[in-house]
Order: C-alpha cells, then structure tokens, then sequence
C-alpha cells in the first residue's frame, strides 16, 4: 500500500512543470483571484450600528441561537431537519471531469487533508449540508499547511495568491458565532469569530474563509434561513396545544359545586360544619367517595366548550406547510394516498434539490477549484481540468422517466446521439466500442433460434392449409414475445392494486366523518384521476417495443436492409389516446358503480366490501387491455411500414371461427387510399376487432 501511495504521489510531483497551453499537463503558474477581481459598485444594506466600515461587524437578522434551542426542543423541526439533511445525501454524490490525472489529485488531496484534520471528507461536506439546512449558511475556515505540514512529501501544491501556504484542511465554524466586516460596496474585508468564555475573538482574512450561503437577500451578508419564520407558527401550536390539555384537565376533574344545609329553619349549615367539609373535599382520593346527609348536595358545574380539534389540525397543517412536510412524512399514513404523498414528496425533493444545486455551485467555485489550481490544473487555463462535485438523483422514478425520455426522442429520430447522452447526464462522447452492441452482438430473436431448431427447409414449415383447430397458431401473439404482455398485465394489476388501496383509505377516512350514505364522490374519487398517468406510462412503454417489433417484421417480410422511416412521434401520441380512451372508460365505470353502492351501505365493512367487490368486478377489464394495446401496436408499427415501403393492400389474416375476425378479413386494406390520410385513419381499420382477437396484418404482394 505505500509503495502504492509513494507512485501516485511521483505521478505529480513536476506536474507544474509544463506550459499550460498543453492539454496532457498542469498548468505553470497559479492565478491570483484578486488580480482579476472586479471591484464591486453599488452600496450594501447595513444594519443599524454594523457594517459599512472595515471594523463594523455584521451578524445575521435571525436568531441562530433561537433556532438551535427550537431545534433540540421541538420534535416537529428536530424531524424536519434531519428528514432534510438525510435527503440531500440520500443517493450519494460523486466527482465528475474528464481529466484523471487532475480527478486522481484531487481525490489524494482531500483524502490527505480527512487524514491531517481527522474529519472523513464524507462527514465535512454532510456538515456543511447540516448548516445550510439549519441556518442557511455554513463558514468552513482553511487551514494552511505551513512549511508543507499535512502534505506528502513531494506531491505538488503551489498556494493561490495572496495566501503563503497551500491548503492543509477544513474546519467548520459554528455559523452562530460569525459575524462579517465589509465595505460600503458590500466586499467581505474580514470574518470574526466569538466564542462566550473565549480570551478574544479570532479574526479571519476573506482568502481564508468560505461563506457558503443560501436564500441571501441582495446586499445582505447572510443567507435567510428557512426556519425562521416557522419558530412562530410552531410556538403558536405549542400554546394551543397547552390550552387544549388545560381543557382535557378540566373535563376530566369537573368542577364540582357542594350546597351544605338547606333553607329550612335549623338545617343552616355552620362554619364549623363548612370547614370540616372542605378538609374532607381537599383530602378525598382520586377515586374517593364520601357520605353525605340530606342537607348536602353535589353538583358539577356544567361548562359548554368549543370543539378544539378543528383549531388543532389548522395550527398544526399552518407549521407542516411552513417546514415543507406531510403527514405522511411524520408518520401518518391514515388519511392519506400514494398519489397525495408522492406529490408531496415531491415538494419536499424541489426543495432539497435547490440546496443540492447551491451546494454543487459554491463547492465547485470556493474549494474544488482552488485546489485543483495548487496543483497546476487550472480549469482556466484548460478547460479539460474541470471536475465538479455531483450530487445523484434523490428521485429515482424521475430519473427513469427522464432517460427513457430521451430515449424516445432519440428512437423517433428528434435527438442525436449526443444530445441523448447529455439529457441522460453523460458525457456527449464515449467509446462506443465498448458498447453492448459493439462487443457482444445484437441478440438473437425468437424467430432465429426457432429457424435453428427446425429449419424451414427441413419440414420446419408445413405448407398444407392448417385445420380450425390450429388456427391459434395464426396469431399476432406469435411475433410478440409473451413476456411483453404479461410485463405490461403484471405491471397495470399493480397500479390497479395501489389505486384500490388509496379508494378504499379514502372512502374509510370521510365515512369516519359524515354520515351515511355517501353522496359526494369528489374527494375519493381523486385517486382514480391520479393514477391514470401513471398507467398511461407503463402503457407508452409497452406499446413502443411492439410498435417497433412491427416495423421490423415488414423490414424482415420485405426484404429491406433499411428500417421504414416510421414517424414514431406522431405514432405513439395516437396510441397513447387510444390507452387514454381506454382507462376513461374504466375510471367512468369504477366512479359509477362505486357510488352506486355506497348508497346502499350503513356500515364501514359494508362499504369496504362493496368497493372490493366493484374493484374486483372490474379487473379483466386490465388484461383485456393489456392484450388490445400490444396486438395494436404491433399491427399499427406493421402497416405503417407497409405504407413507407409502398405496398397498396394489406389484410387481416384469420382462419378461425369467430364471423367477426372472418368478415374483416374477407376485405382487403388500401393502403394508397390512406397514404394520403395521417396515421389516425389506419389505425382504426386494423385489428383487434375484439377484446380477445389476435388476427395480425399480412402484405398482398401485387395488390389484391
């Protein structure tokens, strides 16, 4: 391992040697930032009896001490704060450029400073994250390795003007603790930092701090934090929530009011009578009872309250609004559905995507970059030698969505190779050799290995006509692999599955809150309107492959070397209407039956088991689909070929019992009658003319 650690680090030992034009090699000299810094213009906003001046020392307008004490307090920010730090590095992050001599330097730099300030480099940039997410702004002071202390021996590491020493390690300051001098343009002159029970205050120099720092107002020194103004709210709840427990204290030990003696001549009660009475009151247990003579009476005072629960759950949705969670982020899963929290986590991944996005930019700028330059790989100077700290997708859905995205773009010829790569977060140029198709081959398909097994010239293909019974075997379903259907089948029953749960959540909570019958259907409807996009995609994708498996098998039948330039574009938008007209009608009958049989219910598990008895009712309808939308699309990618190749007549081939499928397919396609049409007029004169059909389409060669 150390003769390993000594040969990378004479790999950069003279790397500051060659002329920075040379793209193979560091740059020669190290940039002075202040050089080429242009001089701010325009004054700052100060606060009244800081700032302006050299010595005038800012703090930031919030109370950071505030929001450390709210935090370790309340269990509502405590969470949020941790749910925040935790999602930012979630997926990870990782380094990206395309030099590795300048990538493998920095990694060595930073794993010798984890090794000198005994801080992983995991755990600083996790703490930076911490302090942006509680305070908005994060100070990390630089240590200087003097006289090359901390640095191996060797390695290359020239200090970036005006600063004497390269960069040794980074400390973390706490941000409550800083306060910051700057000019009546608004440029840092220096940082101080002041500890309570400290000899004196330490002052920094503008080189030797980073202020990273969010959500900063134009010429102010800090960034706002985003708690601030939620400490409020949640104040308020917490006095609401106290009065609501006085009111929960009353009820439970009612006031009580005791009449002793009556208004009748010699039965007034006496003084002494009255205090005997009060000490037995004051040490009666709990669950105590005294007797008590006729002329004594026990009365509780009857006190109307107001129902508190509505105040409760509108001061306690005010504070999860201001903190950017859900219910269901906190643990609460009774009220809500899988749509309504997706949506939600996805307010709460914008939001941490905006840190992400900060994060990225500064790191880049205020510590990559300088040491990158003490090593001679000056981005400046080339380009190449830029690496950027990335953060990975939190939201693994969208990034699937997205890359399948651009591979549509690109399948349907409206993208380039390159432009495809970078959408999908890569570089545009690769090694295409090492590619699969490059290295390994395009994979054999079904119908080749079947040619092999039983070649055609070889009674692998009988040429006597086929009885009824076999006419199976003359099915669509034959050029599709099974595996397509039953993916599309599988993965629509899930969503159908997730959808049935969220109605019936839906359905229990407002039933748990009105009386029965149920009459509006406006809020467990609402699932139902959600997870239509979400079939709808799982759809798209299906349909794609069968779209294109059509086209290739009129290249296969025609014998073209080319692929029939397809408009795949306008192609999928059809049949995704066509899906849409589809699950419209199954959401109009789920919305019609289920309302239907709420009517006739009066208890919770009559409901439950009449929405499960509708949903069940229902589900073939999927298959169904799934069955239709692949035959389709595999017909639809076929005749569309046909027409790019210029054939004149097509049909629908079917040699069984069904006098649908055999009146269809008496009658021949003219193809030239619809080439002047768009891809909408075809595609309704094709099969499936039924649910369950699998006729497919043939060419006519020379016309009908």
């Amino acid at each position: 391992m150390a003769k390993l650690f000594n040969r990378i680090i004479k790999s950069f030992t003279l790397k500051n040697a060659p002329s920075g034009g040379k793209s193979s090699g560091a740059g020669s000299f190290n940039r002075d930032p202040k050089a080429m810094q242009v001089k701010r213009v325009g004054y700052q906003l100060t606060e009244s009896g800081g700032g302006g001046g050299r010595d005038n020392f800012e703090g930031p307008q919030a109370d950071f001490n505030m929001i450390d004490t709210a935090i370790k307090r309340d269990s509502y920010i405590m969470q949020s704060m941790m749910k925040y730090s935790e999602l930012i590095f979630k997926s990870g992050w990782h380094f990206q450029g395309k030099n590795d001599q300048a990538l493998l330097y920095l990694k060595l730099r930073l794993e010798t400073m984890a090794v000198a300030t005994l801080i992983p480099t995991e755990e600083l940039f996790q703490g930076i994250a911490d302090d942006i997410v509680r305070y908005a702004n994060s100070f990390i002071v630089k240590a200087r390795a003097k006289g090359g202390q901390g640095l191996p021996p060797g390695l290359a590491a020239l200090p970036v003007p005006p600063s004497k020493d390269p960069i040794g390690g980074y400390f973390r300051l706490p941000p409550s603790t800083v306060t910051i001098a700057r000019d009546k343009n608004g440029t840092v002159t220096k940082y101080k930092q002041e500890v309570q029970g400290a000899d004196k205050p330490i002052e920094f120099r503008p080189e030797d701090v980073i202020h990273i720092a969010v959500n900063r107002p134009a010429g102010r020194p800090f960034g706002d934090p985003w708690i601030a103004p939620v400490l409020e709210d949640v104040r308020l709840l917490r006095k609401v929530e106290e009065n609501a427990g006085l009111l929960l204290y009353r009820h439970i030990f009612p006031l009580l009011a005791y009449t002793v003696g009556t208004d009748k001549p010699g039965q007034q009660a006496t003084d002494t009578e009255l205090t005997e009475l009060q000490s037995v009151i004051e040490n009666l247990p709990t669950d105590g009872a005294i007797l008590l003579p006729e002329r004594h009476k026990v009365e509780a005072i009857d006190i109307s309250t107001i129902d508190g629960k509505p105040y409760l759950e509108y001061f306690e949705q005010r504070v999860f609004t201001g903190l950017g969670m859900s219910q269901v982020d906190m643990g609460r899963g009774d009220t809500a559905n899988r749509n309504t929290a997706d949506a939600m986590s996805g307010i709460k991944a914008d939001r941490v995507k905006g840190w992400q996005k900060a994060l990225q930019t500064q790191i880049d700028k205020y510590m990559i970059d300088e040491i990158l330059i003490e090593g001679g790989f000056d981005p400046l100077v080339n380009p190449d030698f830029d690496i950027n700290f990335v953060f990975d997708e939190i939201e693994q859905e969208k990034k699937i969505a997205k890359e399948n995205h651009a591979l549509l773009m690109w399948n349907s010829n409206i993208a380039t190779w390159e432009e495809t790569r970078i959408e999908c977060g890569r570089e545009p140029v690769a090694d295409e050799s090492r590619l699969a198709f490059q290295m390994i081959g395009a994979t054999t398909t079904d119908a080749e290995v079947d040619n092999k097994n039983a070649p055609e010239n070889q009674n692998g293909k009988r040429t006597a006509p086929k009885k009824k019974t076999e006419a199976l075997e003359e099915s669509v379903f034959n050029h599709i692999p099974m595996e397509r259907y039953d993916s599309l089948d599988e993965s629509l029953q899930s969503h159908y599955r997730i959808l049935e749960s969220d109605v019936i959540g839906a359905i229990e909570s407002l039933l748990s809150k009105e009386q029965f019958p149920l009459h509006d259907n406006k809020q467990w409807a609402a699932p139902i309107h959600f997870s239509k996009e979400k079939m709808l995609h799982v759809i798209q994708q299906s349909t794609q492959y069968a779209l294109s498996e059509g086209v290739q098998k009129t290249k296969k039948d025609m014998g073209r070397k080319s692929t029939p330039k397809v408009n795949y574009s306008r192609s999928l938008r059809v049949m995704r209407e066509y899906a849409s007209e589809s699950i419209d009608r199954l959401e109009e009958s789920l919305k019609a039956s289920i309302s239907l049989k709420l009517e006739s219910c009066n208890t919770n598990e009559d409901a439950y088991l009449a929405v499960k008895g509708v949903f069940q009712s229902l589900k073939h309808r999927l298959s169904l689909m799934s069955k239709v939308m692949i035959a389709k699309s595999y017909n639809y990618g076929y005749i569309l070929a046909l027409m790019k190749c210029g054939e004149s007549h097509a049909k629908s081939l079917y040699e069984g019992d069904c006098l649908i499928c055999q009146e269809n397919s008496q009658e021949s396609i003219n193809l030239e009658q619809y080439a002047s049409l768009d891809e909408i007029a075809i595609f309704y004169r094709i099969p499936p003319w039924h649910p369950n059909c699998a006729c497919e389409i043939t060419h006519i060669g020379g016309g009908e």
